[in-house]
């Protein structure tokens, strides 16, 4: 079977979502005065889109089993499409989370063995993953695999002496510069599944909030980390340089009118989540070089 096939199966153009929480974390500990080691910071980005890879497959395989994914919907097509068989699907998802355990324990030994309950909970709750998502739970598994344990975990890598709590409390203070428009992702997707999503079943919150309410939630979601990154800014966990985070409002605005067309256009959001990924991307691009240039003028001219 060809490379791209298996490339594609992971749903690759998801993978900001994954990468962007660490590079936020890092850029940000470093501009508060800790000795990060952007070596790590890599090998920590290896590891989480691991996980999210192979989380991606497995779930995946459980859609197309419960009939989530079908010939009439959205999202993977890989099952559907018969690029590859489930037992296929499945077998990769188990050797993609062999790989990631395997990364897992080797950053672990190079860096704090208590990196491992972090792996743990982050492991556990992305294998069930499809379980929780299933019973409207997918966003609680979203806020901690793309938020806490990534902000935690990041920083007990990167940094040399990380047993200090300090490193910890400042890392999660960026956690919502990040992960609610990696939640907005879900709901953008789950949003558009509704209809779906009820024929096979399961639920999610836009099933149990309706529409309008989901629509809100979105808008909340890919604007907060703009707000919140004003907020630390003000308390000084952030120089003023992240403000460039702002220029990705366009992109949000964008993906909220198109989210606000779904009341006229059940077709509308379509590829929304996609969309929303790639907000993502460009709103944490702009923070980290907004955060990383503000360090380098004030080094060069302090």
């Amino acid at each position: 079977m060809a490379f791209k096939t298996y490339f594609l199966a992971t749903r690759p153009w998801s993978f900001p979502v994954s990468v962007m929480p660490v590079l936020v974390t890092t850029a940000g500990l470093f501009s508060m005065g800790y000795p990060v080691s952007w070596c790590m910071s890599l090998w920590a980005i290896v590891g989480i889109v691991l996980f999210h890879a192979a989380a991606n497959a497995l779930s995946d395989y459980y859609d197309y089993r419960r009939g989530v994914d079908a010939a009439d919907t959205y999202g993977s097509r890989t099952l559907v499409d018969g690029a590859m068989t489930d037992r296929q699907m499945l077998r990769y998802a188990y050797v993609l989370f062999a790989l990631a355990v395997l990364n897992g324990l080797a950053i672990a030994w190079v860096s704090s063995w208590n990196l491992l309950w972090i792996g743990a909970i982050g492991g556990l709750t992305a294998f069930f993953y499809s379980v929780l998502k299933f019973r409207a739970l997918g966003d609680v598994d979203i806020f901690l695999n793309f938020g806490l344990l990534p902000a935690m975990g990041t920083a007990m890598v990167v940094v040399p002496d990380s047993s200090c709590c300090a490193v910890y409390t400042d890392a999660l203070w960026l956690v919502l510069a990040y992960v609610p428009i990696t939640n907005a992702v879900l709901h953008a997707n789950n949003t558009r599944d509704i209809a779906t999503d009820t024929r096979a079943r399961i639920h999610t919150v836009p099933m149990l909030i309706g529409v309008r309410a989901s629509q809100i939630i979105y808008y909340i979601e890919v604007m907060l980390p703009v707000l919140w990154v004003v907020v630390c800014i003000i308390f000084g966990k952030l120089p003023w340089g992240a403000l460039l985070i702002a220029l990705s409002l366009p992109v949000a605005w964008r993906n909220c009118r198109t989210m606000a067309r779904l009341s006229t256009d059940k077709d509308a959001i379509n590829h929304l989540d996609e969309q929303t990924a790639q907000q993502q991307l460009i709103s944490s691009f702009l923070l980290i070089a907004g955060i990383l240039g503000s360090v380098g003028f004030i080094r060069f001219f302090g």
